[in-house]
C-alpha cells in the first residue's frame, strides 16, 4: 500500500500470549477499491469485470474460454450491501489478451446497445431484456483509481433491433420529470432509489429525462414533495385564479402546489400558491405580468 501512496493501518487483534486471532489491514474508504485491486494483483490475479447478476458475467467468461483464456469467478459478499457481486479475474500475464474483448473489438456477433453510468440503471435494462428472452453481456469501464466510469451492455446481433425497441419504450416506466440540469435529475433519482422506487435517467436532445415505475408515480411525487422547501409566491381569495397561475408554472416545469389552510373541503378562504424555493425568483417573474 505504501509503495502505491495509499495510507494503511494494521490492527492486531491477536492474543498477545498465544498469537490467536486475526490481523486486519485498514485503508481510507476512498482507496478501498484500489487497495483490493493491488492485493489481487500481488496474488497474481487482476479483476477484469463484475456485475450483480451472474449470467452476464458467465456469458463473458464463456466467450473468453472459447478463445483459450481461462478465468476465475468469485462471488463477493459485502456486509454493507444486500446484493452480491460476481467478479471475474484473469492471471496478471494474460491481461493484454483480454483487453480486445473488454473494448468490444473481439466480441464478434455482439453489439453494444447501451451505456449506463450506474449499476442500478444497467440492472434495470438487463432485467428488462432478460424478461424478453434476450441475454446480455456486461462490461465495466473504470478509471485509473478503479472508480466506475461506464457500464456497456452488449447483445447478440440478431437481437439488436428488438432490444433497441424495448429500451426506447421504457417498458414499465413513465416519464416523470425533465430538466436541463443533470445534477437536479440525479438528486431526485437518488432520493427515489433510497425510497425503493426504481427510476432511470435518459438524455434526449437538450433534456435529462427521469422515468419512474408507472405504478409509483403518485408515491414519487410524495417523496420529492416531502424533501422540497416550499415558499409562497402569492395568496388568492379565489382558488380558480390560483389554479390558473399554477398551470403557467406547470408548463415551465416549476414544482408548485396550491395550499389552503382554511377549509380543505370547500377551499374557502385564502389559498397560497407555493413553489420549490429553488424556483422562487423565476416563478415570481412568470406570474408578475398577470398578477
Amino acid at each position: 500500500m505504501e509503495q502505491n501512496d495509499i495510507k494503511a493501518v494494521i490492527v492486531n487483534e491477536k492474543d498477545s500470549l498465544f498469537l490467536i486471532g486475526e490481523i486486519d489491514l485498514y485503508v481510507e474508504s476512498l482507496n478501498e477499491k484500489r487497495a483490493k485491486a493491488l492485493i489481487d494483483e500481488f496474488q497474481g490475479l487482476t479483476k477484469i469485470n463484475s456485475f450483480i447478476d451472474m449470467k452476464p458475467i458467465l456469458l463473458f467468461q464463456k466467450i473468453l474460454k472459447e478463445s483459450g483464456i481461462q478465468t476465475v469467478m468469485r462471488r463477493e459478499v459485502n456486509e454493507r450491501y444486500t446484493i452480491d457481486n460476481f467478479e471475474l479475474y484473469i492471471e496478471n500475464d494474460k491481461v493484454d489478451e483480454v483487453i480486445p474483448f473488454l473494448t468490444g473489438e473481439k466480441l464478434t456477433d455482439k453489439k453494444k446497445i447501451l451505456t449506463c453510468n450506474k449499476v442500478r440503471f444497467a440492472k434495470y435494462y438487463v432485467d428488462l431484456l432478460a424478461i424478453n428472452s434476450i441475454d446480455t453481456i456486461i462490461i465495466k469501464k473504470k478509471d485509473s483509481d478503479f472508480h466506475l466510469e461506464e457500464i456497456h451492455i452488449y447483445v447478440d446481433d440478431k437481437f439488436v433491433s428488438k432490444a433497441g425497441e424495448l429500451i426506447q419504450s421504457h417498458k414499465g416506466l413513465t416519464l416523470f420529470k425533465s430538466s436541463e440540469i443533470l445534477s437536479e435529475i440525479e438528486r431526485d433519482e437518488e432520493l427515489l432509489f433510497k425510497n425503493s422506487i426504481k427510476a432511470v435517467i435518459r438524455k434526449s436532445e437538450k433534456l435529462y429525462n427521469l422515468y419512474v415505475e408507472t405504478e409509483k408515480i403518485g408515491r414519487s411525487e410524495e417523496v420529492l414533495n416531502a424533501e422540497r422547501e416550499w415558499v409562497s409566491i402569492g395568496s388568492f381569495s379565489n382558488v380558480t385564479n390560483a389554479m390558473y397561475y399554477k398551470s403557467i408554472l406547470d408548463l415551465e416545469g416549476i414544482p408548485c402546489i396550491v395550499f389552503n389552510d382554511v377549509d380543505s373541503t370547500f377551499l374557502l378562504g385564502e389559498v397560497d400558491l407555493m413553489v420549490d424555493k429553488k424556483y422562487e425568483e423565476k416563478a415570481k417573474e412568470l406570474i408578475k405580468p398577470v398578477k
